[in-house]
C-alpha cells in the first residue's frame, strides 16, 4: 500500500499543478496573446478546445487520485483493511475529525469551483468578464496552495507553525505558475502557424510567460530556502539522509529547468520580437516549443520526487536523531518542533498492545536540553477515549522513558509532551503519531 500511495500522490500533485497552471496561463497570458492577433480566430478556438480537454482530464484525475489518497490515508490512520474503511465510518471520521480530512474537503470545493469557472473561460466566444477571470485565479491559487496542509509543513508550533505552511503554499503556487503553465505554453506554440499575425500571439505569450517565470523562480528560490531550513536544517543532513539526497536531485533538476528558461529568455525570445527575420522567428518558435516540452518533462520528474519526499521523515529529523540512536523498524517515531525547543518521541513497538515511550528533548541547535520533569499525554484516535497521562523517568543516557503503557487502538494518536525546563519554563509540544494494528 505504501508504493501505491507514492504513485497516487505523484499523480494527484501533477493533476493539481496542471489544472491550476492552466488557469494561470489562460487568464494571465493567453487572453493578452490573442488580443495581439485579433484576426487569428482559428488559433484561439483551437487553443481553447485543447485547453478544455487538458482541464477536464486534469479535473477527473485530480478527483480520482484525491479520493484514493483519502481512502489510503484513512486505512493508514485507522489501521483497518481497505474494505473496512467503507463500512465502519472511518472515512467520515477522517473527513470530519482530522486536519487532512478538512483540507481534503476544502480542496474538493476549490477544484469544483475552478472547474465551473473554466466553462466560460474555455468557451468558443472567449469573452469573459474580468471578475470571473480573477475568480478562476483565486480558486486555482487556493487549490494548489492548500496542498501544503497535506505535507511536512503542518504540525509545527510558534512562528514555524505560521511561516513554514505559508512558505510551502507559496512554493506550490509558484510551481503551478511555472511548471503547470509550461504545458499550455507548449500547446500554444505548437498551434501557431507561419503567419506573422500568429507569431504575434506566440511573441506576446512567450514574453508574458517569461515575466511570470522570473517571478515564479524567485519565489521558488526564496520559499525553497525557507522550507529547507526547517526540513533539512544542516549541510550534513543533505548527504546523510535519504530525504536530503532526494532533495539534492530535485535541486539539480530545478537548476536544469532554470538553464532552459535562461536560454529561452536570452536567446530564443528576442528572435520572436517585431522586426525579426521571419525564418529565424519560426525556428525560434519551434525551439521554444521543444524547450518548453523538455522543461515540462523535467518538472514531471520533480513532481515524482516531491511525492516521495512527502512520505519520508525530513532530513533534519532523521539526521539529528541518527546521532543519538537507531530507530527500530517496529517503532513509531515523531519529531515535534516548537518555538523554544523540540522533542523526539519514539513508541516501541508502534502497534496495538503494550509499549514503551522514549522522549528526547533538544534545543534548536540540536543540543540536549536540561529538563526537570516530563509529562506525557497520549490520546487514542477513537472518539471519547480516555487519554493516557504518565510521568516520564530519566535514564542514564539522558532520555526520558514511560514504560508499560497499553495502546488500545490502531490509528492516528495525539502525543503531547509537557517538559519543565531547568529555567522553570514549560515546553509544550503536540503532534500526531501513527500506531499500527497488531
Amino acid at each position: 500500500m505504501g508504493h501505491l500511495l507514492l504513485y497516487v500522490r505523484g499523480v494527484h500533485f501533477a493533476a493539481t499543478l496542471l489544472m491550476a497552471g492552466t488557469a494561470f496561463f489562460v487568464v494571465l497570458i493567453a487572453d493578452a496573446a490573442f488580443r495581439k492577433a485579433p484576426n487569428e480566430v482559428p488559433l484561439a478556438l483551437a487553443f481553447r478546445r485543447r485547453v478544455a480537454q487538458i482541464v477536464w482530464i486534469s479535473f477527473g484525475t485530480l478527483l480520482l487520485s484525491g479520493a484514493l489518497w483519502l481512502v489510503l490515508t484513512a486505512a493508514s490512520m485507522s489501521g483497518q483493511p481497505l474494505a473496512n474503511v467503507y463500512t465502519q465510518g472511518v472515512l467520515w471520521t477522517v473527513l470530519s475529525q482530522t486536519d487532512f480530512g478538512n483540507d481534503w474537503v476544502a480542496r474538493f470545493v476549490f477544484a469544483c469551483m475552478l472547474a465551473g469557472a473554466f466553462v466560460p473561460l474555455s468557451s468558443a466566444k472567449g469573452s469573459v468578464r474580468p471578475w470571473l477571470k480573477m475568480t478562476a485565479v483565486v480558486f486555482a491559487t487556493a487549490l494548489v496552495g492548500s496542498l501544503a496542509w497535506a505535507g511536512h509543513a503542518i504540525g509545527a508550533q510558534g512562528i514555524e507553525g505560521i511561516v513554514h505552511p505559508v512558505a510551502d503554499a507559496l512554493h506550490l503556487v509558484a510551481a503551478a505558475a511555472w511548471l503547470g503553465a509550461l504545458v499550455p505554453l507548449a500547446l500554444l506554440l505548437s498551434l501557431t502557424g507561419e503567419h506573422v499575425t500568429a507569431l504575434a500571439s506566440a511573441r506576446t505569450a512567450t514574453l508574458r510567460f517569461s515575466t511570470l517565470g522570473i517571478l515564479s523562480v524567485a519565489t521558488l528560490l526564496f520559499t525553497g530556502i525557507v522550507n529547507s531550513w526547517y526540513l533539512v536544517g544542516s549541510i550534513p543532513a543533505l548527504t546523510r539522509s535519504e530525504y536530503g539526497r532526494l532533495l539534492l536531485i530535485k535541486i539539480a533538476l530545478f537548476a536544469a529547468m532554470v538553464a532552459f528558461a535562461a536560454v529561452n529568455r536570452t536567446r530564443l525570445t528576442p528572435q520572436l520580437l517585431d522586426g525579426a527575420d521571419l525564418t529565424a522567428a519560426q525556428r525560434a518558435r519551434g525551439a521554444l516549443c521543444r524547450n518548453a516540452t523538455i522543461e515540462a518533462s523535467l518538472g514531471a520528474a520533480v513532481i515524482a520526487i516531491v511525492a516521495v519526499l512527502g512520505t519520508l521523515p525530513p532530513g533534519s529529523h532523521a539526521h539529528h536523531h541518527s546521532a543519538e540512536a537507531v530507530i527500530p523498524a517496529e517503532a513509531s517515531f515523531q519529531h515535534i518542533h516548537g518555538e523554544d525547543g523540540m522533542a523526539d518521541v519514539m513508541i516501541e513497538p508502534g502497534r496495538v498492545g503494550p509499549a514503551k515511550v522514549i522522549i528526547h528533548i533538544l534545543s534548536d541547535d540540536l543540543k540536549t536540553l536540561a529538563v526537570r520533569q516530563i509529562t506525557l499525554n497520549l490520546t487514542p484516535p477513537t472518539p471519547r477515549s480516555k487519554p493516557i497521562m504518565r510521568a516520564a523517568v530519566q535514564d542514564a543516557d539522558g532520555n526520558w522513558r514511560v514504560e508499560g503503557i497499553e495502546l488500545t487502538a490502531a490509528g492516528n494518536w495525539t502525543v503531547a509532551v509537557d517538559a519543565l525546563l531547568s529555567s522553570n519554563k514549560h515546553l509544550e509540544l503536540t503532534a500526531s503519531i501513527v500506531i499500527d494494528a497488531k
